[in-house]
């Protein structure tokens, strides 16, 4: 029992503080790509640390709802940490909290505050931002649980560690059709869900063509921090997930075994890398769509995820 609460431990602070550093080798890596220098893999750590140093200028509009989403939104990650498999393909103590749907809505709840944190400041960008997040989240929320469903469909449940196990302990079934579409549409979905193109520009600071960078705009000091922090958090945990779930589920270690969970690290690095070569792949060699296309690339990842289910009861018949 001890040996499982450190490894749940363990997989909170491997998220913490990997996160930080995913995004700073995608940033570099985005910068070889066009010729760039770019700034070193170490950089979010050195924003994070000038940021929690900083002191906060609130809205005279803000209310509570500003004050607390940071924290709401960074705990609602941390909560998502514990029930995915990151590095352990053994349930943990605290993995009975919620199934991949319900992660999905904790998410979601992450994300409604982001917005109404945009909307409480009177912030015409912030307001803009947020409208424009809630519409596409309207659309990518649904595609996303239904791409849960094709995993579930494969696995026969809903379970993210007992879904790890079943693709893991049958390979063929990730040749499946229904394993592929649900694949391929999960991983549009992190791209909407981390506002990379070809949905939006994380880097772009042009207001008018943001959207997720415009719902935090008003934050600064150690609130941004947290705020920044949370949705490197997403990025890693939706990339763990799409590694660990859909396409390399092997490499993960044993809960109450805390030396194979610490060698599942530097393998989650590896699965972490081709993950982030996709995203640095479509970043380097797309544009951005404009704002009413994104109907069309989000109902093409629900489309896929719905074929993908339909599929599964055809082989099944």
């Amino acid at each position: 029992m001890l040996s499982a609460v450190l490894a749940q431990v363990l997989q909170s602070l491997v998220v913490l503080a990997g996160a930080p550093l995913y995004a700073g080798v995608l940033a570099r890596a985005e910068a070889i790509v066009e010729s760039k220098r770019g700034p070193s893999v170490l950089q979010p750590y050195r924003d994070l640390a000038k940021l929690l140093r900083k002191g906060s200028a609130t809205s005279d509009q803000a209310s509570w709802v500003f004050t607390v989403t940071p924290f709401v939104t960074f705990a609602c990650y941390l909560t998502v940490s514990v029930i995915v498999p990151v590095v352990t393909n053994t349930p943990l103590p605290l993995a009975f909290l919620a199934d991949l749907i319900g992660g999905a809505f904790v998410l979601a709840l992450a994300s409604f505050m982001t917005s109404l944190a945009g909307l409480d400041t009177a912030s015409p960008y912030g307001g803009l931002g947020a409208s424009r997040a809630s519409w596409i989240g309207s659309m990518a929320e649904p595609a996303l649980i239904l791409v849960f469903f094709t995993v579930g469909a494969v696995s026969a449940s809903d379970n993210p560690y007992l879904m790890n196990h079943a693709i893991a302990g049958s390979p063929y079934a990730l040749v499946l059709p229904t394993h592929l579409l649900g694949l391929l549409a999960f991983f549009m979905i992190v791209l909407v869900e981390n506002g990379r193109i070809p949905i939006d520009s994380h880097g772009g600071t042009t207001e008018i063509s943001m959207i997720e960078e415009s719902r935090v705009l008003e934050y600064s000091g150690r609130p941004y921090a947290l705020m920044k922090w949370g949705s490197w958090m997403k990025l890693f945990l939706l990339s763990s997930i799409f590694m660990n779930v859909f396409v390399l589920p092997w490499g993960l270690g044993n809960g109450a075994d805390l030396p194979a969970v610490l060698l599942a690290i530097p393998a989650l690095l590896g699965k972490l890398a081709l993950c982030g070569l996709a995203i640095v792949i479509i970043d380097t060699s797309f544009a951005k769509l404009r704002f009413f296309r994104i109907a069309e690339f989000l109902g093409a990842a629900f489309l896929l995820a719905l074929v993908g289910v339909a599929t599964s009861y055809v082989i099944g018949a």
